[in-house]
């Protein structure tokens, strides 16, 4: 396996799951500044990264904007995202559906009828319910929850610890804050915070959630 980013704090949870599943990590493919990883004796800078082409790769970035560039990026060197790393602490139904490069993290729990697209990530200890549908490239913080037949859409973010009460409907590029609790449908490219969670305007292209400090 490629991890395709190395500077992300999240890439050493990406590498403690695939320790768990027995996967090992071939290359870890820092693209641009320090990285964070644990076994440096797989790091190597992206000028000096000759890639195999069809070799599968994961892209460890929590804010979608930022997991789109690197996984753009890594095809258009010649590699195919994975199939969705599942860490072996999860609790998934036989029903469910995860979409390739998509990364559930330790202690996730998600419920019946779910259905999760590509490039996908998953926090840890989030609880998703029943009949959950993530569009691609959409991140859960930790801890959050997410209650039955909510719909997010593709490259929006659910904070850490927030609350989205059920059949609730989140738009594309959306941001719920940390902690915040939704509990009416949001449109696109919204941001909310607090408990009721409000609405405030917002740039994407500038947030925090994209200007991270990491891959």
């Amino acid at each position: 396996m490629i991890l395709f980013g190395a500077r992300s704090p999240l890439v050493v949870d990406f590498e403690e799951t695939l320790a768990r599943r027995g996967i090992a990590v071939a290359l870890a493919v820092s693209v641009s500044g320090a990285a964070r990883v644990l076994d440096r004796s797989r790091l190597v800078e992206l000028a000096d990264f000759v890639a195999e082409v069809g070799a599968e790769f994961l892209a460890p970035a929590f804010a979608p904007m930022r997991r789109a560039e690197l996984i753009a990026q890594a095809e258009a060197m010649g590699l195919a995202k994975a199939q969705a790393l599942v860490d072996p602490t999860a609790v998934l139904p036989r029903s469910i559906r995860i979409g390739a490069g998509s990364y559930i993290n330790a202690g996730v729990v998600i419920g019946a009828m779910s259905m999760l697209g590509e490039g996908v990530l998953v926090n840890r200890a989030a609880s998703l319910g029943h009949h959950t549908v993530l569009g691609d490239l959409v991140s859960v913080g930790p801890g959050a929850t997410l209650a039955g037949n909510i719909h997010v859409g593709a490259g929006s973010v659910i904070g850490a610890g927030a609350v989205v009460l059920p059949n609730v409907r989140i738009g594309a590029g959306s941001i719920v804050s940390a902690g915040a609790v939704v509990r009416k449908h949001l449109g696109d490219g919204v941001l909310v915070i607090g408990n009721p969670a409000e609405e405030r305007r917002f740039n994407p292209r500038i947030s925090s959630l994209n200007v991270e400090d990491g891959e």
